[in-house]
């Protein structure tokens, strides 16, 4: 099986989970818009000289890459991303030229953190989505490898080697090494390492070794998010849940409160290392981010003079990586669409939170039109999280295509806070790789994303693998089970024609039953024994029988016992 990334691979279960479906186009007066601000902001970088010249973006070439690389092809919500093979010759020259720099920024320089993350991140796309791994890079220096996969196991192993192995610094990243226990350099490297998951589990670049290394590392960041946790459970009263989030450095050294961005960057780093929606530790990081949720401060920092966009592109990329996986909240667990729908409640701490948007209500936005009020009112353009973080985004961009927050000029980098900006439109995830079950398949991928299943078999062809499907044998992609038993509408009529006592279950006294009648012919014996209609009623019957039993006590072994003792 080949485990590359793909276009559309991440955004089509997305877009499934929205209720979008791909059988028709789904171009709406909001994506066009986003698709239009899209273009402008990637016009802004190449005025810039981002692409054209991509030393000049230096420590953000892999993101202003990566932003190339993921543009959705067309407005249409099923639109894939271009990726490399996609692209217009002039933006496959643009990536060559950005991946030649990354090649010898890496072979020239040591570890540091915002660099490598983002440089996996965009090499690992360009090269699973048709990018060449060699002999098409002239602007490199004659000396160094021209080599792409080279490259990225490079950037790999310097990773690996810097990651905090003891005290409040273990499973963080630093800027330069392992000895801090900071949040905001961890989360660059594990997007990182999420990207180049899907790298070493391909059939062309498979590496066993470095992919089991990858899982460890990564194992070892969601075990300190987890249990470096802040927990604030009495700070909004009145609301019944767990709650827990986590700051701009874990361990108990650095007081440390905590906020948006590192609480959506704990959660999805949590996921990369093998947890999922139903995690408890995940469940209290998403509490935390319920009571708390404002769009608006997520996109400006907070600060009026300063675009962090990569707060805003941590908290898309914790809930993009949830509905990806297409796991439903278990229980009383919360998902993806209660966050932004608690309207604000009397509780100081709490009473400034924001609900989502209404499409159908606010105003188009005026770069783009002057239209008021239900310009955005379509049946596609439902209230949620990505709403709300795109609109305020458009809002903010200028007529030049950069996106300022507030309208204010300050920009931590701002090569890097144009491509998180467009990130975010785009609904990238920067071809990261969440595996839950540890199967080699990304959730995005797997048709059954919480039980291994490396062979990925599906017998009846429905997109659920046979082995967490309720009904291996017909096809039920709804999975449909209304009395709750584990067995599938669609087939538990057929499984109990072999309710033989009419007790409603399949087991062992309906084995016997049909022993009973072994050897003799249909009719004058009971047809409704005959399941492999052979007209004679044998040792099959009752194994077909057994494959669909519904108790403990009904599989092969009984089938040869109850036939020995010649139906007793």
């Amino acid at each position: 099986m080949n485990k590359k990334w793909g276009p559309g691979r991440l955004l089509l279960p997305l877009l499934l989970a929205l209720g979008v479906g791909s059988a028709q186009a789904q171009v709406t007066n909001f994506s066009q818009d986003v698709n239009a601000s899209i273009d402008l902001g990637l016009d802004w970088l190449d005025s810039s000289g981002a692409f054209n010249n991509p030393s000049s973006a230096g420590d953000a070439t892999g993101l202003t890459t990566l932003a190339l690389l993921e543009k959705r092809a067309s407005a249409d919500l099923d639109a894939d991303p271009q990726g490399y093979n996609n692209a217009n010759a002039a933006d496959q020259a643009r990536m060559r030229r950005s991946v030649a720099y990354m090649i010898g920024s890496t072979a020239s320089t040591s570890f540091y953190a915002y660099r490598d993350g983002g440089f996996l991140m965009a090499m690992s796309v360009y090269l699973l989505s048709g990018g060449p791994d060699r002999g098409d890079h002239p602007d490199l220096p004659a000396a160094l490898p021209n080599d792409v996969i080279g490259t990225i196991n490079d950037l790999f192993d310097r990773i690996a080697a810097n990651q905090g192995d003891s005290g409040q610094n273990l499973g963080y990243w630093c800027y330069t090494n392992g000895l801090c226990p900071d949040s905001s350099t961890t989360q660059l490297v594990v997007a990182g390492l999420s990207a180049v998951r899907r790298v070493y589990s391909s059939d062309d670049y498979g590496d066993a070794g470095r992919l089991a290394q990858l899982n460890t590392l990564a194992e070892i960041s969601r075990d300190a998010y987890e249990a470096n946790a802040t927990d604030e459970s009495d700070v909004c009263d009145g609301i019944a849940n767990n709650d827990a989030g986590h700051g701009y450095q874990g361990g108990d050294s650095f007081p440390s409160p905590a906020t948006h961005q590192q609480t959506a960057s704990g959660t999805w780093i949590q996921l990369v290392g093998g947890s999922n929606l139903n995690t408890d530790s995940v469940q209290d990081y998403l509490n935390w981010a319920r009571t708390r949720y404002r769009y608006t401060d997520i996109a400006g920092n907070d600060w009026a003079n300063s675009s962090y966009y990569y707060y805003l592109w941590s908290s898309s990329k914790a809930y993009e990586f949830i509905e990806a996986s297409g796991l439903e909240p278990a229980g009383g667990n919360i998902g993806i669409e209660d966050i932004g729908s608690l309207a604000p409640g009397a509780n100081p701490a709490c009473d400034a939170r924001q609900v989502h948007l209404d499409p159908a209500s606010v105003p188009r936005v005026p770069l783009f039109g002057g239209q008021g009020g239900g310009y955005y009112d379509d049946p596609a353009e439902q209230p949620r999280i990505y709403f709300d973080y795109a609109y305020t985004l458009l809002n903010y961009q200028s007529p030049a295509g950069v996106y300022n927050a507030n309208g204010a000029p300050g920009r931590w980098n701002s090569f890097a806070s144009q491509a998180y900006s467009i990130l975010v439109l785009s609904r990238s995830t920067g071809g990261g790789c969440v595996d839950s079950d540890g199967d080699g398949v990304c959730d995005a991928d797997d048709n059954c994303p919480t039980e291994p299943n490396e062979d990925q078999s599906d017998r009846d062809q429905d997109g659920v693998g046979d082995v967490c499907d309720n009904c291996p044998d017909v096809f039920n992609p709804d999975q449909e089970d209304s009395n709750g038993n584990g067995i599938g509408d669609a087939c538990e009529d057929q499984m109990l024609m072999c309710d033989m006592d009419g007790d409603e279950d399949v087991d062992r006294a309906d084995l016997r039953l049909i022993s009973v009648l072994r050897g003799e012919s249909v009719p004058p014996a009971d047809p409704a024994a005959d399941f492999d209609g052979d007209k004679i009623i044998t040792v099959n019957d009752a194994r077909w029988c057994a494959q669909q039993c519904t108790r403990k006590n009904c599989a092969e072994d009984d089938v040869q016992q109850v036939f020995q003792k010649g139906g007793g």
